[in-house]
């Protein structure tokens, strides 16, 4: 089931998010729907925050023809390295169609829960580090626009202002989301 996504500047986007306790088949059922959405929207990554829901969860999917199972969820998360900083230009469901270069890194090792409430490791990079990083910077209550100097961030700030809503209308159009501006 597709979720409503959660255009900036909800205040669920700014909120840190809280750690999940209770690992059920409600939790899996979220889970699905989280993914569904993430995929609609054609995005390589998903954070609760994003559909409404202030959790310590999110899902990136950096599949490609060549490695077409890379999705993982990613349950009460933990940064344990972030090494190598790039400069990345990154994009956000949350902010469609908006896209600005920022400070990030393109190495990180992560620890979380899978569904099951099992512990992993995972150390990832390029693409698939920066996307677990834009994440999980969602349930820290960040988003990417908070990484741009503060003359850009205000630029950017306003230029979203103006634009939010057709910015929104154009990206999502051709899709079944439902998103919600505040």
């Amino acid at each position: 089931m597709l979720l409503d996504l959660i255009i900036y500047p909800h205040p669920v986007l700014k909120a840190v998010a809280k750690p999940i306790e209770v690992f059920d088949e409600s939790l899996s059922e979220l889970i699905a729907n989280i993914v569904e959405t993430m995929h609609e929207g054609a995005g390589v990554g998903l954070a609760a925050p994003q559909v409404g829901l202030s959790l310590q969860l999110f899902v990136v999917d950096t599949s490609t023809p060549e490695e077409p199972s890379a999705l993982r969820t990613y349950i009460n998360p933990r940064i344990i390295l972030q090494d190598k900083p790039i400069l990345w230009e990154e994009g956000c469901l949350s902010l469609p169609g908006l896209y600005r270069e920022v400070p990030t890194h393109q190495h990180v090792i992560i620890e979380a829960r899978d569904a099951r409430g099992e512990w992993f490791r995972e150390e990832a990079h390029d693409l698939r580090a920066v996307a677990i990083l834009h994440e999980f910077a969602h349930l820290q209550g960040s988003l990417f626009i908070d990484r741009l100097n503060p003359v850009k961030r205000n630029l950017t700030k306003k230029y979203w202002a103006k634009n939010a809503a057709k910015l929104t209308e154009h990206t999502y159009r051709d899709t079944k989301l439902h998103c919600k501006m505040n």
